[in-house]
């Protein structure tokens, strides 16, 4: 006898969509991940922190800055022939660079999108291509936890924005790249700056630490070792108003310890001076002073290259639809 086809189809692996939009999060999720306090040790300064300020310094000839964006689409499930589900997403995730060089105004260049279907547990899911024109890599992690697909999305946008600033690094711009220098520390003769705008841990010794918000716009702290690959410092990079707390307009930079220190002082102190020109408006920007206005720019760019999230969605739920209907056939 013919088993029925309802039965057929429940002995097979099935691909699911959440039935919401992805900017509310998925159905569960992993809890944010702990950060600890990391005391790091003072290397400038006789080991005493301070508040420098530097001398006034001009921004380097050539200039860029790189950033990527990235975007969960949609919230995605398999099921096996078991009932056992694990959990993924489709994803878009962006990468450029803005260039301020002496022969013209601040163009956005070498600007990468990508977008991809990631699921835990090692399995890769293959969509046909969408004839709107999505299309998505097929990847996976091995690891079946909540927080895993989301933070390879984060790498995947991490690694092309490391590959874009070692080309420029490598063509003699002075990067500045926004976030922490977790894919670009090696040796360089072109200074690369991390910026980095948010504060997640204490970093310093409490007295230490306290001494911090006291910065002026264009002043920054003495520099500090994290782990044994960075150096780093704070600075002030403009006046958030009289409303504000007191870290807002602070953040961290980094530089690559393989520079050596007395590299590291001179990226620093230069850096300190000439960032706050390019500290974006409050009328502009929600998150001014601390977020560049070049920065900021690009973000608007690349969201405009990924494209309507309403429309990412769709494709994506129609891709999956087609999917389960070739399992089913097959």
């Amino acid at each position: 006898m013919a088993v029925p086809k309802a039965d057929t189809a429940a002995n097979r692996p099935f691909i699911g969509v959440e039935p919401f939009d992805a900017s509310h999060g998925a159905g569960f999720r992993a809890d944010e991940e702990d950060d600890h306090t990391v005391e790091c040790r003072v290397v400038e300064d006789g080991g005493h922190f301070r508040i420098r300020r530097p001398r006034d310094a001009g921004p380097p000839a050539r200039l860029c800055f790189v950033d990527g964006v990235r975007r969960t689409e949609a919230h995605l499930t398999r099921t096996n022939s078991e009932g056992d589900t694990v959990t993924g997403l489709a994803g878009a995730w962006g990468a450029g660079a803005v260039l301020i060089g002496p022969d013209g105004p601040a163009a956005i260049r070498h600007a990468e999108i990508g977008r991809a279907v990631i699921f835990s547990g090692g399995h890769q899911v293959r969509l046909r291509r969408h004839p709107g024109g999505w299309r998505w890599m097929s990847l996976s992690v091995e690891s079946e936890e909540l927080r895993a697909v989301p933070q390879h999305l984060q790498r995947l946008m991490r690694d092309t924005e490391a590959e874009i600033a070692d080309r420029l690094s490598a063509d003699g711009w002075m990067v500045v790249f926004d976030g922490p220098l977790h894919n670009i520390r090696r040796s360089r003769r072109t200074p690369v700056v991390g910026y980095v705008k948010t504060h997640h841990r204490r970093t310093l010794a409490v007295e230490h630490w306290q001494t911090v918000p006291g910065l002026g716009v264009g002043e920054r702290t003495s520099l500090f070792a994290m782990k044994d690959d960075r150096y780093a410092c704070y600075i002030r990079v403009g006046d958030p108003g009289p409303w504000a707390g007191p870290w807002a307009g602070i953040a961290r930079l980094e530089v690559p310890a393989s520079s050596g220190s007395g590299q590291a002082v001179v990226t620093v102190d230069r850096a300190a001076r000439w960032l706050p020109a390019f500290a974006s408006a409050p009328h502009r920007d929600a998150r001014a002073p601390v977020n560049l206005a070049p920065v900021a720019r690009l973000e608007q760019h690349l969201h405009h290259l990924l494209g309507d999230s309403r429309l990412a969605l769709r494709a994506v739920r129609e891709a999956i639809m087609q999917h389960n209907r070739d399992e089913e056939a097959a």
